[in-house]
């Protein structure tokens, strides 16, 4: 009797003991399985948002409703008001008005002084510039990281920007941002102009984005000038500089006849 109960002893201890390696070999199992926590991750910011938040962001940009400036080319100025969300605008000089509705540009009196004679060219020409890197968010806009490249010495990183067949104008025109490495903000622009030659498609000019000022929590350039575009260098300047003042972003417009198309204007139907 005394021999089984010692039997029976001796078993359960065994078991005791193969029941507490079971259960510490299922511990260390779940520990190798413990997903990583969220945190330990980094979520990868494309290059454009991240030249956008360098500028002050889309949703401080976003936040307005229209931008007022003035822009002075060998003693011209010409005041300009865009609207921000459906992009009707108005440009007043002391020889011309050119403006958008929505659907139709229109010049008064006539397009003879206005560059490239055209209102469909002229009345978005500044805004679209000035408006990089924002409007780059615009629907349609196809925007591809191109890597590192190296203009007159310097590295930069290098953003190209396409259109979908179906958008502007000019879907054919291509845009290739330099953007500073240390601070992401723009500071070469180079683009094609094929609103007066479909063929004419290729990298041809080059703008040098200079005298960023703080306005309203937006980053915004107040000197553009264009040089030329050779072998992937910035060339000589072609002297059409374009100084920014009286850089305003609005809240509300105070009149919205101004997009209005006055008597007498010649007009283009864009929509």
């Amino acid at each position: 009797m005394k021999v089984k109960l010692l039997f029976i002893l001796v078993l359960s201890f065994f078991f005791s003991i193969a029941c507490k390696e079971e259960k510490k070999d299922s511990t260390e199992t779940q520990t190798d399985i413990t997903p990583v926590s969220n945190t330990d991750t980094t979520e990868t910011i494309s290059l454009l948002d991240r030249c956008i938040a360098a500028h002050g962001g889309i949703d401080v940009w976003n936040s307005f409703t229209a931008l007022s400036y003035t822009v002075n080319e060998k003693g011209r100025e010409v005041k300009q008001l865009t609207n921000i969300k459906d992009r009707r605008a108005y440009l007043k000089s002391k020889d011309f008005e050119v403006g958008f509705d929505g659907k139709t540009a229109w010049a008064f009196p006539d397009a003879s002084k206005i560059p490239g004679k055209s209102a469909s060219f002229y009345y978005n020409l500044d805004f679209y510039f000035i408006g990089i890197p924002f409007l780059l968010k615009d629907p349609g806009v196809i925007a591809t990281d191109e890597g590192n490249s190296v203009v007159n010495g310097k590295s930069y990183e290098t953003l190209k920007i396409t259109f979908s067949s179906e958008i502007g104008l000019t879907p054919e025109d291509i845009y290739y941002l330099y953007i500073d490495p240390e601070t992401s903000r723009l500071e070469i622009l180079t683009y094609s102009v094929s609103f007066f030659n479909k063929e004419n498609a290729g990298i041809n000019s080059a703008k040098i984005y200079s005298n960023y000022q703080e306005l309203q929590g937006v980053m915004m350039p107040t000197k553009l000038e264009n040089f030329e575009w050779k072998n992937n260098d910035v060339g000589e300047s072609t002297n059409h500089i374009r100084l920014i003042s009286d850089i305003h972003f609005l809240n509300e417009i105070s009149d919205e006849t101004v997009f209005e198309i006055p008597e007498g204007a010649i007009t283009e139907e864009i929509n």
